[in-house]
């Protein structure tokens, strides 16, 4: 040892003399320069800490990096399922049709035409001979008398039914299942049934209109417009020289539409329904002790408040109705009265109709079949688009 180096002092503990002399020890351990410190947990020595502080620091890094990827792996693995059928059916098909609506396609691609097909579309739109509309556009008016016809008309009925059923009248749940049964029902199978009611010659409507000694009419077979027909009844004589858009859909179309209330009111009265539930009682019941009449209720209070479900239904209703096909095949053209689908004289001939037509009815037309589609999905895209910049400003989401 050497000779400037501090000397452990003995350590006796049979007398007070010894705990001194068991500090005066301790105090040597830390100012011994090449001992490492060590800590006394009351009459034991704890262990040395040997874990650097950048280890733990480094440590702690890589578990907020564990814990970053658990946050955005775990999620994506969840939504994979469905990420995969989304891209699979939903994205992969816009970008094929898209693919296909620059050739020229029978079974199989037979010639690049690039934009030929989309400007054979805008010709059809321009016009045909005398001015009538193409094919195309007489579809896109079609397209535009159901949409209108259905989307509002559901929507309306759809918000008195709710009303009417959330107000806790007898047989709710039965009158909750009759009104959701339609939706859940086939198409085929209800539109067949709505065929035989529609049928001019055993028809059950055509029955009831010769009880109150009305005349039989053609319904599905009707390519009379509804409106100069139902003027034409009030014995109105200008109602014959009204234009093709102010005339309204045929009477086969308005039978169609009709169907298509019915089917999908169900649906729209469901929806409707768990908004109205989730309005706070306690706004209602102020407003009804502040006065005010069933009408303020429903427009002051319910409506604003239900808003944001309406605008989801308004939106959900209207992409719905742009793509319908099977009520028009089913009743125009699977009905049994041998006539293709958008049958009679085209005038229930809407553009999902169209697109099938020229897919599988006219060879070699897959390439225009599939820039139909295109448009479809460009019309539907600015209509949403167009929805969220007008109508979404006046949702009350508070």
């Amino acid at each position: 040892m050497r000779a400037d180096e501090p000397t452990l002092p003995e350590v006796t503990q049979a007398s007070p003399r010894g705990h001194a002399s068991l500090a005066a020890g301790l105090r040597w351990v830390i100012s011994f320069p090449h001992v490492p410190v060590v800590h006394p947990v009351g009459d034991r020595v704890g262990a040395v800490d040997a874990v650097d502080t950048r280890d733990a620091a480094a440590l702690r890094l890589r578990r907020n990096r564990r814990r970053r990827r658990d946050h955005i792996w775990r999620p994506v693995a969840y939504l994979a399922p469905t990420l995969i059928l989304l891209g699979v059916f939903d994205v992969y098909p816009i970008f094929l049709a898209a693919w296909i609506s620059l050739w020229r396609w029978g079974i199989r691609a037979e010639r690049f035409i690039g934009l030929d097909n989309y400007r054979r579309i805008g010709a059809e739109l321009a016009g045909g001979a005398a001015g009538a509309p193409g094919e195309v556009g007489n579809s896109l008016l079609v397209t535009g008398f159901f949409v209108v016809g259905t989307v509002p008309l559901t929507i309306v009925i759809a918000f008195a039914v709710a009303n009417m059923l959330y107000a806790r009248v007898r047989f709710l749940t039965a009158l909750r299942t009759a009104y959701f049964v339609p939706y859940i029902t086939s198409t085929v199978a209800a539109g067949l049934a709505f065929v035989w009611l529609f049928n001019p010659q055993v028809g059950v409507l055509n029955a009831l209109l010769n009880v109150f000694g009305l005349p039989a009419q053609q319904w599905l077979l009707d390519p009379t417009p509804i409106v100069p027909k139902l003027l034409g009844a009030l014995n109105l004589g200008w109602a014959n020289s009204l234009p093709g858009v102010l005339a309204g859909p045929s009477v086969a179309l308005s039978c169609v539409i009709v169907f298509s209330v019915w089917n999908t009111l169900g649906f729209a009265v469901v929806i409707i329904l768990a908004g109205l539930v989730a309005i706070n009682p306690e706004l209602r019941e102020a407003a009804r002790i502040d006065g005010a009449n069933p009408w303020q209720m429903a427009t002051r209070v319910t409506l604003p408040l239900v808003s944001p479900t309406l605008f989801f239904l308004l939106v959900v209703s209207t992409i719905r109705a742009f793509q319908t096909f099977n009520e028009v095949y089913v009743l125009t053209g699977g009905g049994g009265y041998g006539a293709k689908a958008g049958a009679p004289l085209d005038t229930t001939l809407t553009l999902p109709v169209l697109v099938f037509r020229y897919l599988y009815e006219r060879p070699g037309s897959v390439g225009y079949s599939a820039a139909l589609s295109m448009l479809l999905f460009a019309l539907l895209l600015a209509l949403t688009l167009l929805q969220f910049r007008t109508a979404g400003r006046r949702v009350h989401y508070d």
